[in-house]
């Protein structure tokens, strides 16, 4: 057979069978691209969804964990913008601090946006496995008096180095000069211990006004190192004191605040100021960010139980945000 006459006899495809393929191409083609669109969408959702609700429960538990260690009865709420808006030279003391109630009697949705308690040092309680202050006063000494008292087991030296160092050196244990504003403190914690004949143990006395405005009494007393195992009160006050005492160096608070006017929120921790030295978290305190964009930060008290709800949004592009919220309740 003539092998030129073959090869001139075979057939091409024709234009119609170009185009049938092209169009099935195209059509696999449209396929594939939305295919791989909504897998890279999905792909963006789920790593947003996981970002946002692995930093709110983070954020979440680090919540919980503070106010954990927080002052039977010291937790308050403020009107956070009436407390920025009272800063400014000249304002009282008494005026910048009026705006506030105590938790458990805060209403639900209201102006009160913020947290604000008192926690004991757990750093310095847990520091050994046995603890540098005991929470044990022994008045049956024969050295306890109205300036102070025994707290036998304790190693309060350790316990000031340890102060001095998470507080950058803000409080010293050693320094008994009453004139100075450096100094821890001691609350005494019975449930039914009263610092006047009437009303209960309460945040009044406990430094979130000064002591001297009208409370006979006081719950809150500061304290500098005696010996290695015994306190010395730097106030001349009438006090009410029990057996069972905390030590605490610093509050803190919580406050929600839009920096950049966004509607979204940054959530501020505060810390490392004293409220019994007649300091304040905006003037005195240091601060860092808890947690970008926050959303919702509405909080209850209920027979001591603290219950919160943090929501947080995550931004995926342009105007779309994944939202998640997290519900934690801290129990003594």
């Amino acid at each position: 057979m003539n092998k030129n006459k073959f090869i001139k006899s075979k057939k091409a495809f024709s234009l119609i069978e170009v185009i049938f393929v092209l169009v099935i191409l195209g059509i696999v083609a449209s396929i594939s691209s939305q295919i791989i669109v909504q897998v890279y969408e999905n792909y963006i959702m789920q790593r947003a969804v996981y970002n946002v609700n692995t930093k709110t429960e983070l954020v979440a538990n680090q919540i919980v964990n503070r106010l954990t260690y927080r002052i039977q009865g010291s937790t308050i709420s403020k009107n956070h913008a009436l407390f920025l808006a009272n800063q400014g030279v000249g304002v009282p003391w008494a005026v910048e601090n009026a705006d506030w109630l105590p938790l458990k009697d805060v209403p639900v949705g209201g102006i009160y946006t913020t947290i604000e308690w008192i926690g004991y040092d757990n750093d310095s309680f847990d520091a050994n496995a046995s603890p540098y202050w005991t929470g044990v006063a022994d008045y049956r000494n024969a050295t306890a008096s109205v300036n102070g008292f025994d707290s036998n087991g304790s190693s309060l030296n350790r316990v000031a180095t340890i102060m001095n160092n998470l507080s950058n050196g803000s409080v010293n244990l050693n320094d008994v000069n009453p004139v100075h504003t450096n100094h821890a403190s001691l609350l005494f914690s019975e449930d039914n211990n009263y610092y006047t004949g009437t009303n209960e143990y309460d945040p009044l006395c406990m430094g979130l006004i000064p002591q001297d405005a009208g409370s006979s009494q006081n719950c809150i007393f500061r304290v500098g190192i005696n010996t290695n195992s015994s306190f010395s009160f730097l106030d001349a006050k009438p006090k009410i004191i029990t057996e069972r005492y905390k030590l605490a160096w610093t509050a803190y608070a919580i406050a929600p605040e839009d920096l950049d006017g966004d509607g979204l929120f940054d959530l501020m921790l505060y810390y490392n100021y004293r409220p019994w030295e007649g300091e304040d978290y905006i003037h005195n305190g240091q601060k860092s960010i808890l947690m970008k964009n926050v959303t919702v930060f509405k909080f209850s008290e209920s027979g001591g139980t603290i219950r919160f709800k943090l929501c947080a949004a995550e931004n995926i592009g342009e105007d779309f945000n994944v939202t998640t919220c997290k519900e934690k309740v801290v129990i003594r």
